[in-house]
């Protein structure tokens, strides 16, 4: 017994001294603090751009801030097909519109993500989001290619493109495109409410399907331009059907689906067919093609279209 005694004394001293010493180890270990928004981005070659505009723009303070923020933040092949090859020309007055308008207050994570509009902190410029099938969307033409990263003040999701601000009015949009002439001309003849409406619209906006002057040509070969300036109300009846209540992004038409959306005619409805190219329907007029789609307003969206509608 007595040499079982010496043995066990040095043993249970081991065996405390090892206790002790994962003690020590254990309250010597540090935690690392989560990356704040801004250094997840500068940790991250694919935001080198992003990283260099926040620079130059003076926000990186901002991002580094209390938050919580949700940024969609475009990598640097979203700033090249944008086509912002060089911040040499950009200035922080110029940046700084475009990159708050990528940052939403509070912590939206992708499975909350909602159709719609979305505030930004750029108080100009809200952003409206479309969550179909597909993915999300950003504005119809930008998507979300990568989601949830997080860090200490909110979230980071990754998009394709950069959101640019609209910069003018339905109105100024078309008068400025030669394709459009046609369509102006016809506006200004028709009720001076439709010109009002195109310039005035509430802050859900307009969707306004735009016939092209080849489009509106071929009308002219069965209803010539002259009737439609003589009669007020038939071509003020046409235009208003060319125009849908809110912003109706192409993205958000897979939601649609075969529903009949109203137009801005009260007793006129369109609807769509998605099969084998976008295309929205006329009730007399028959399917016409989108061509070109997502031309974001102030107050509004345009999509381009081949062929006049009818109700």
């Amino acid at each position: 017994m007595k040499n079982l005694g010496k043995l066990f004394l040095p043993l249970s001293l081991f065996v405390a001294s090892i206790i002790g010493f994962s003690s020590c180890k254990s309250d010597d270990t540090t935690t690392v603090a989560p990356k704040d928004i801004t250094d997840v981005a500068i940790a991250d070659p694919q935001f080198s751009t992003l990283v260099a505009a926040l620079t130059k723009a003076e926000l990186v303070t901002t991002l580094k801030g209390t938050g919580p923020f949700t940024v969609f933040a475009p990598n640097n092949a979203a700033f090249t097909k944008a086509g912002i090859t060089s911040l040499d020309n950009q200035t922080k007055a110029s940046l700084t519109p475009i990159l708050t308008s990528h940052v939403l207050s509070g912590t939206v994570k992708a499975a909350d993500v909602k159709s719609g509009r979305a505030g930004t902190v750029n108080a100009g410029n809200d952003i409206y989001l479309s969550k179909n099938a597909d993915g999300v969307f950003i504005n119809g033409n930008i998507k979300v290619i990568a989601t949830d990263v997080t860090a200490s003040n909110g979230v980071i999701h990754v998009i394709d493109n950069v959101i640019m601000p609209a910069k003018d009015n339905l109105v100024t949009i078309a008068s400025n495109n030669p394709n459009f002439s046609e369509l102006v001309s016809l506006v200004v003849g028709a009720d001076p409410a439709v010109a009002a409406a195109l310039t005035n619209a509430s802050a859900n906006g307009l969707t306004v399907f735009a016939p092209t002057n080849a489009a509106f040509t071929e009308l002219y070969k069965t209803t010539p331009k002259a009737t439609l300036l003589a009669n007020r109300t038939l071509l003020t009846n046409v235009l208003l059907y060319h125009v849908v209540p809110g912003r109706v992004f192409s993205t958000d038409l897979p939601n649609v689906g075969t529903m009949e959306v109203q137009t801005a005619l009260s007793t006129g409805k369109l609807s769509f067919d998605l099969a084998g190219g976008a295309k929205v329907k006329g009730k007399t007029s028959g399917n016409s093609n989108i061509t070109a789609a997502n031309i974001l307003g102030t107050n509004g969206v345009i999509h381009v279209i081949d062929k006049v509608l009818l109700p």
